[in-house]
């Protein structure tokens, strides 16, 4: 318990110094480097961005651009979940599969999800649709190699001896590899997501309509670098949350199992 309150203290207080420093910047000039009035366009102080926040909420265009991208981000990843774990799967317990699947991860894993914005526009028009293509091939593929190498990692002294004390085939997959392979899908999970963020802004920024993208493109089309930063802080606030709420409990929950399996 004092751990977690020290760590959210110190937390605290490394913010309340970035702040300060963020203040001093804008209001000098960069620290002397340029005439303060520019850099107060250049670095909006804090406290405009607070301002700033608060009439994107009361306006109702921070909410409602902010849903637009998370439900994107929300379908094209579980997309990208439905579809990368089974084939990681496929590739690491059968070798026809992975001698199939293995040539097109290879291939199309080094392309960042951007490059595929103008072939998704073409294809599926300004939209949804295009969005979620491009956050599904942008996050898939960490989510691919993650389960194949955590599934080839699996001790096999430990298959071995459940096998030897008469666990069936589901009973190894539930006790024995899937403890060892979560680990790898939490990381999966975590760089996938992460990629989907950033695809998603790409291609709001340069032509899909609406979202935090969109907002961003705008913030830097009018000269509102206080909208700009609005809408990085959001993106930072999402992360912090899913990260809070769902992979962190995830990392508990295995830091358990394998202790347990280990044992």
């Amino acid at each position: 318990m004092k751990t977690g309150l020290f760590r959210y203290i110190q937390g605290g207080i490394g913010l309340l110094v970035f702040l300060v420093l963020w203040h001093v910047a804008s209001t000098t000039g960069l620290f002397g480097k340029i005439e303060p009035e520019y850099s107060l366009l250049l670095l909006p102080t804090p406290e405009t961005v607070l301002k700033a926040i608060v009439e994107t909420i009361k306006d109702g265009s921070l909410w409602g651009n902010t849903s637009v991208s998370i439900i994107r981000v929300a379908i094209g990843f579980s997309l990208a979940v439905l579809i990368g774990i089974p084939i990681g799967l496929g590739m690491a317990l059968s070798p026809i599969c992975n001698n199939i699947c293995e040539p097109f991860v290879r291939i199309f894993s080094p392309i960042p999800g951007i490059a595929w914005v103008p072939l998704a526009i073409l294809w599926f028009g300004l939209g949804d649709t295009a969005a979620i293509f491009i956050i599904t091939l942008g996050s898939i593929f960490p989510i691919v190699i993650n389960t194949v190498q955590g599934v080839r990692d699996v001790d096999s002294h430990l298959v071995d001896a459940a096998r030897m004390m008469g666990a069936n085939h589901l009973q190894v997959m539930r006790r024995v590899m899937l403890p060892s392979v979560i680990p790898y899908l939490v990381t999966g999970f975590r760089i996938g997501l992460g990629f989907a963020w950033r695809v998603v802004i790409a291609a709001e920024m340069v032509g899909v309509p609406k979202g935090i993208g969109y907002m961003l493109g705008v913030g830097r089309s009018t000269g509102r670098t206080d909208i700009t930063i609005v809408t990085m802080v959001t993106l930072g606030v999402i992360m912090l949350v899913v990260e809070e709420l769902m992979f962190s409990p995830l990392e508990n929950r295995t830091r358990f199992w394998r202790r347990s399996v280990t044992a």
